[in-house]
């Protein structure tokens, strides 16, 4: 066995084990996805309008604040709005920017078709009519007659046997990584040179969707959405609703900054 066919058969192995990995990394975020979903659709409903309407009144007192100097005290950040003892990380991310991040801009990005692209190798079709009518096709494309010089044919004659011999083994692998290449390809590589570099273009795209899914799976898990999912477990454990104390505490902050916002616009 030579190089080429040896690196064929490494590549073709660990392109199964990728495969594998990747299959139960997208069943891994699919189930999160799914765990998560009906959270973030009451986190939706409860708090994120409120979220934007204190976003929408914090903006407007800044400004009136900004003409006068000291600027008051408004009571705790948002960062401290239920637990006033935590202190946020270095990598704190608001809650609302986690939520835009996790939902929001994956299904802008598949709408706009800018999403990462389907990693699998493409379904064979190896039956003896396809692979007899792909076969016709590289010979149509290959054929030594169509040579336009000696040196030509000869090369063309190499990679027709080749051919040959590929369809003679039905090896319609072989024979697709060919017709894949564009219509100016080397006639001087060997057929299997054709199928390694279809091969490592595979490889290479299962790794990008694997990292890909891997930094989804990891922001699904360390995300702010799922601490406050694990915190809502927690207290529905003592009979409270996290969220709708939430959506209270934002309701009375809200009131505070409108009575604060009337005393901006008397003065």
């Amino acid at each position: 066995m030579g190089y080429l066919d040896s690196e064929i058969q490494r590549l073709r192995a660990e392109i199964d084990q990728r495969e594998g990995e990747l299959a139960g990394l997208e069943a891994e975020v699919l189930d999160i996805q799914r765990e998560m979903q009906s959270f973030t659709d009451r986190y939706n409903r409860l708090v994120q309008p409120l979220a934007t309407r204190l976003e929408i009144i914090r903006s407007a007192i800044a400004e009136l604040e900004a003409q006068q100097s000291p600027p008051p005290q408004l009571g705790p950040p948002p960062a401290q709005l239920l637990e006033q003892t935590w202190t946020p990380p270095p990598d704190y991310v608001p809650v609302e920017e986690q939520y835009r991040r996790m939902w929001e801009i994956p299904k802008q990005r598949a709408a706009a078709g800018l999403d990462v692209p389907a990693a699998h190798r493409p379904a064979v079709d190896d039956s003896p009519a396809a692979v007899k009518t792909l076969y016709r096709q590289l010979a149509r494309r290959y054929h030594p007659d169509l040579a336009v010089d000696p040196q030509e044919r000869a090369r063309r004659n190499r990679l027709m046997a080749e051919i040959n011999d590929a369809y003679s083994r039905q090896d319609v692998e072989a024979l697709q990584a060919l017709a894949a290449q564009s219509e100016g390809a080397d006639l001087d590589q060997p057929l299997a040179a054709f199928q390694l570099q279809q091969l490592r273009q595979v490889y290479n795209q299962l790794e990008q969707r694997i990292q890909w899914l891997k930094r989804q799976r990891s922001d699904l898990l360390n995300g702010e959405l799922m601490w406050l999912k694990i915190q809502q477990a927690f207290a529905a454990r003592q009979g409270r609703d996290l969220l709708r104390e939430m959506a209270d505490q934002m309701e009375q902050e809200y009131r505070d900054c409108m009575r604060r916002l009337d005393e901006l616009r008397r003065l």
